[in-house]
């Protein structure tokens, strides 16, 4: 009998022991629903230019100005150049320059946004006569 108390007793102890080891190791799951799920929400975000600065819209139909002219990237170039002189600008106090550009040179924003953006700061710099940006001829 104290055999048989003494068995059961150690089997307990190496279930109790086992199942806590179980607790400890993160279970592997081959599930790519938090993938897709993560994939979805990354996807989805869009980004829009608002651009409520009066001429700029007519200005910009009117300019023949192919898209495909320049790249993605020298958009998205160019356009971190001219937020760094603009937001310097507004730090300054400059009276056309009222708004801080928060502009993200990591982010893809994707092609029409930095498009438009490189051209709004085309149509700053005509309407304005200030150069944010010297570039080389």
């Amino acid at each position: 009998m104290k055999h048989l108390l003494f068995i059961l007793v150690a089997l307990f102890s190496l279930a109790a022991c086992s199942s806590y080891s179980s607790f400890n190791q993160p279970e592997i799951v081959n599930d790519n629903t938090t993938e897709l799920a993560t994939n979805e929400l990354t996807d989805s975000t869009e980004y829009e230019l608002l651009i409520l600065d009066v001429g700029f819209e007519n200005w910009f139909v009117t300019r023949n100005m192919p898209a495909t002219a320049h790249s993605n990237s020298y958009y998205k170039n160019w356009n971190h150049r001219y937020v760094i002189e603009w937001n310097i600008k507004h730090s300054q106090g400059h009276p056309y320059f009222e708004n801080h550009i928060y502009y993200d040179p990591f982010e893809d924003y994707g092609f029409d946004v930095n498009y438009k953006l490189y051209y709004y700061f085309q149509f700053v710099e005509e309407k304005t006569g200030i150069i944010l940006v010297q570039r080389g001829k």
